[in-house]
């Protein structure tokens, strides 16, 4: 049999659990069925991922950091400025045409996560917080190309966009009416950039300040000449 390099290996093992537990759950995803469905032998599973659990969390990874990557390729596709609520838009739309193309990711990953919070609550604690900071970091990413900060910590604004998201999601793999989220897409673009504040341009340290401060240290010549005066006249009175 052909030697499968590890990385490989390891992203057809992915690739597989992805269509096992889209297709009949988490509990049918075993070990064994997962190899066979990559068609490998099943101790393959082992020469790449410490156990199963290993692999259920590097699905987890790989489905949130391709929404991620999907939303920051669409915040550079131009080099245009663009206001906050319109890349927020854009993003948002990229990542339901991800979910269009490939409904069975985002349905394995609300799988797991149902599955993690029934029965092992560290797990979805994990996962959770590997969602938070991909949307944490995609937030930022955005503040950078609008040219915004937001006015309130980006964990707590992560934590209002991740419930907008999961809504997004659960209601289009229920009823798949793309043109319905979009008009949610619209609702959430526009609530969301009541959050965005401008980046305040840096303060300026040179010209007129410091052409007013060279002034004031300076006597003005009327005043010079008053003091010469004034001091003449004490002279003479003594």
């Amino acid at each position: 049999m052909r030697r499968i390099p590890p990385e490989q290996r390891r992203a057809q093992l992915i690739e597989a659990a992805i269509r096992v537990i889209a297709r009949d759950g988490l509990d049918a995803a075993t070990t064994r069925t997962i190899v066979a469905e990559a068609g490998m032998p099943l101790g393959a599973l082992h020469y790449v991922f410490a156990s199963r659990d290993d692999l259920i969390d590097a699905v987890v990874e790989q489905v949130i950091d391709e929404a991620r990557r999907a939303a920051v390729v669409q915040a550079d596709a131009d080099d245009a400025a663009v206001d906050i609520e319109t890349l927020t838009r854009r993003q948002l739309e990229a990542y339901l045409r991800l979910l269009e193309s490939e409904p069975n990711r985002e349905l394995a990953l609300l799988e797991v996560s149902v599955h993690s919070i029934r029965r092992n609550r560290a797990a979805a604690h994990r996962h959770w917080e590997s969602y938070q900071a991909a949307v944490v970091e995609t937030l930022r990413h955005a503040a950078r190309r609008a040219g915004i900060t937001w006015n309130q910590p980006e964990e707590r604004i992560a934590h209002l966009l991740i419930r907008a998201i999961d809504g997004l999601t659960l209601s289009w793999l229920t009823d798949r009416d793309s043109a319905a989220a979009r008009d949610y897409i619209d609702f959430v673009a526009s609530s969301f950039a009541a959050f965005a504040l401008p980046v305040a341009p840096p303060a300026r340290t040179g010209g007129r300040a410091a052409a007013r401060s060279a002034t004031g240290s300076r006597a003005r010549p009327g005043a010079r000449s008053t003091a010469r005066a004034t001091g003449k006249e004490a002279g003479r009175v003594h």
